[in-house]
């Protein structure tokens, strides 16, 4: 008893032992390996002595792709907001001047009907203009369109309003014909009170003159800028900010309510008080244009526009008082977690320490395990793919064995048919009188017969050396120049009279002589497999059964020949795996699943062309091969097409 026990404890301490043991040649356990050692130890003093190095200069550099990308984006946004506001002033300016030149708007003291449909057509197209109005000489509004939340009102006389004393007016007045004023950016004022809601409004003018060259008065229209201003502000990453600001500093959009419109409120809120440094480094830096800098550890861009850019008018052609700059600034928190860690990086930095150790022990016995699983999956991969070609070959053979049998068992029917008119002749040549015609019509049986039978045994040449092909090595194609509509005309007429028994038609369209050269046994072993792959697989169920090899001269450089029958099609769902190797659709008449991956290959690694499929459900297929006159040289050297 105590024997026995001794020995089941060393069984189970044997056993414990291979639990962990790995597939080394010596047999020992894991920690009985040298690379275990060797990987271990790597791990432990390059990890130890490079963490804190590598986390310091991938910060490093991480912090300045990550504020490269900020600026671009900042750039981005800047250009984005700069182009939407170019837009909008620029078509608005533009819709000025043409509606300015308009006749019922220079005749409007004498049609004011005229000139209201007029303005109303604008307000409805344009859709960007909150009043549009025609002021008298004296500033005196004579005709005005309201727009609120798409409601178009004509105001009424008793409403119109005296704007004399308004800025735009008397900068306007001072313009010559055909001249565009554009105002700052405020916000909208009636009789003197601020429009509740808010509407921030700029205002263009121009001269209106008759006819005959006189004055007849102003056409005034305020743009509407609520709709670009809203797009400023937080993006939505809640990260990035951009803000619009005049010249003095003030916000236009961008910021919360409270801090906008500073200098129309009364508040005196800007940037210029608030933030000063910031204010002059945007001031001094954008003298020569946009600019991208870093201000308290956030990055900025600002860009510097002017109402007589937004116009998109010439020197003549409008005009702004002073102060007429504005900037666009974008803005983001700068990267640099060197200087500011995150807690997460302190906690990674900790993990890290005090993990190190451990995972340079599971590090190496997992190298040493992956290195040697590696070795076997990759023996074991080979060897399936053996297995599996060796199953494709064996398929290939039993359907080349199946093919083979017809032109031979045709050749031998053929030539028995042939001994017996051999017979006929030699007894109508032993007479002493010859029926010169029946001997002459029995020579030329046997001429016909021979020549199936040439077709017969040269179509089982063909069908070995195609075998040999692709059993063995099918990189010896040779290249030579031959007639490929000879070439697809006697395929055809071999193959009429075995198809002509499985109730299939099979006829050639095309010329009869198209001069190329190529690989004849490669085209030949295509056309043949795409054919016998419709005769297998197209008429299950079918009458009038019938396929067109048809050849087609497209160009200078390409053939075209298609295989075309009228059989059942195939699902849309399966054209992506026709040309898959070891698939086949039918399940009635299962091939080896090579057949149509050969032709791919063989078409453009042989041939040097391609090859496309059509098919439509329950009207028939069409594979069409694209073949070069002239094949390109070294193919014949390359591996072979018939490879899978």
């Amino acid at each position: 008893m105590p024997d026995r026990k001794a020995s089941a404890k060393l069984a189970a301490a044997k056993s414990r032992s291979r639990a962990f043991e790995l597939m080394s040649p010596a047999g020992r356990v894991w920690y009985q390996s040298t690379m275990f050692w060797r990987t271990a130890v790597i791990v432990f003093i390059v990890g130890a002595a490079g963490m804190l190095g590598s986390w310091g200069i991938w910060q490093f550099f991480e912090g300045k792709r990550q504020n490269d990308l900020t600026a671009r984006q900042l750039l981005l946004d800047t250009v984005t907001h700069d182009n939407t506001l170019h837009r909008w002033f620029e078509a608005a300016s533009q819709i000025l001047r043409i509606v300015a030149q308009n006749k019922s708007i220079r005749d409007f003291d004498q049609q004011p009907d005229a000139a209201i449909e007029q303005l109303r057509v604008i307000a409805k197209e344009a859709g960007r203009f909150s009043q549009l109005r025609i002021l008298a000489n004296d500033g005196t509004e004579q005709l005005r369109l309201d727009s609120k939340f798409n409601n178009l009102e004509v105001a009424p006389d008793e409403s119109l309003q005296d704007k004399s004393e308004r800025y735009y007016f008397t900068a306007t007045t001072k313009l010559s014909s055909g001249s565009v004023y554009i105002s700052p950016i405020d916000l909208n004022v009636e009789r003197g009170e601020i429009e509740t809601p808010w509407r921030p409004t700029a205002r263009l003018g121009t001269p209106i003159t008759a006819v005959d060259g006189r004055r007849q008065g102003y056409l005034v229209f305020n743009l509407d800028m609520g709709v670009p201003l809203s797009e400023f502000g937080l993006d939505d990453n809640q990260v990035t900010r951009t803000e619009l600001l005049n010249a003095d500093g003030y916000w236009l959009a961008g910021v919360t309510e409270d801090r906008l419109w500073g200098f129309m409120t009364g508040t005196s809120v800007n940037m210029a008080r608030e933030q000063n440094e910031l204010w002059q480094t945007i001031v001094g830096s954008t003298a020569q244009g946009p600019t991208t800098f870093v201000h308290n550890h956030r990055l900025y861009h600002v860009t510097p526009l002017t109402r007589f850019e937004l116009s998109g008018l010439g020197d003549r052609e409008s005009a702004q008082d002073g102060g007429d700059r504005l900037y666009i600034l974008a803005s983001a928190p700068q990267y640099n977690r060197i200087v500011s860690p995150h807690l997460s990086d302190i906690v990674t930095l900790s993990v890290g320490g005090a993990v190190i150790a451990i995972l340079s022990l599971i590090i190496g016995m997992f190298n040493l395990h992956r290195q040697q699983s590696h070795l076997a999956q990759q023996r074991i991969a080979a060897q399936l793919v053996s297995e599996r070609r060796m199953a494709s070959l064996g398929r290939i053979v039993a359907g080349v064995a199946h093919e083979m049998r017809t032109p031979i068992g045709n050749a031998v029917t053929v030539i028995s048919t042939l001994g017996a008119h051999l017979d006929d002749l030699s007894a109508k040549l032993g007479h002493k009188e010859i029926d010169r015609q029946a001997v002459v019509d029995d020579v030329g049986y046997l001429q016909k017969g021979v020549k199936i039978v040439q077709k017969n045994l040269d179509r089982t040449v063909t069908l070995v050396g195609h075998f040999h092909q692709t059993a063995t090595n099918q990189s010896n194609h040779n290249r030579r120049r031959f007639d490929l509509g000879s070439l697809l005309d006697d395929l055809v007429q071999t193959m009429r009279e075995q198809y002509a028994k499985a109730g299939i038609t099979i006829r050639f369209e095309g010329p009869q002589t198209a001069p190329v050269e190529n690989y004849s046994d490669a085209i030949d072993q295509v056309v043949l497999s795409l054919v016998s792959n419709a005769k297998s697989h197209a008429f299950a169920n079918r009458t009038d059964a019938q396929i067109i090899v048809r050849l087609i001269d497209l160009d200078e450089q390409f053939y075209q020949i298609e295989v075309e029958d009228n059989g059942v099609g195939i699902d849309p769902a399966l054209h992506e795996r026709v040309f898959e190797p070891f698939w086949t659709e039918s399940s009635t008449n299962p091939g080896s699943g090579l057949g149509m991956a050969v032709v791919g290959n063989v078409v453009e690694t042989v041939i040097g062309g391609n090859v496309y499929m059509r098919s439509v459900v329950d009207e028939g297929t069409t594979f069409s091969l694209l073949i070069p006159k002239l094949a390109p040289k070294g193919a014949s050297g390359q591996k072979s097409g018939f490879s899978i």
